[in-house]
């Protein structure tokens, strides 16, 4: 990624960010997300948005997650389009950042070495 789009992914992880930490989301399905990293793709028409979320499952709440993520995209972008000086706000995709378990994976596949 250029210099600009890594500059506004950062914006734009920002101000979701602070959208789900402002607690201004009232969707059950959206309680314990925190967003992780946004990658833009080259024309800044779409955003990719990876989030976590903590707690006893966390496939099965990813899933749920991502629901309420879907119908809370609106909100989203308008909250960006306010905060980030852009053009056209880009569309976002939304998905679950697996790369804490691929990095205990790895790390157990490399302790049996």
């Amino acid at each position: 990624m250029g210099l600009r789009q890594t500059r506004l992914a950062d914006e734009i992880r920002d101000v979701i960010a602070a959208a789900f930490s402002a607690g201004n989301m009232r969707d059950p399905r959206l309680e314990g997300i925190t967003i992780t990293a946004v990658k833009l793709t080259a024309d800044l028409q779409l955003a990719s948005v990876y989030f976590r979320v903590y707690g006893e499952d966390p496939q099965k709440a990813a899933e749920h997650a991502r629901d309420g993520l879907k119908s809370a995209v609106g909100y989203l972008r308008r909250k960006v389009a306010e905060a980030v000086d852009i053009r056209r706000v880009p569309n976002l995709r939304f998905f679950y950042d697996e790369s804490i378990e691929r990095g205990s994976r790895i790390e157990e596949l490399l302790a049996r070495l």
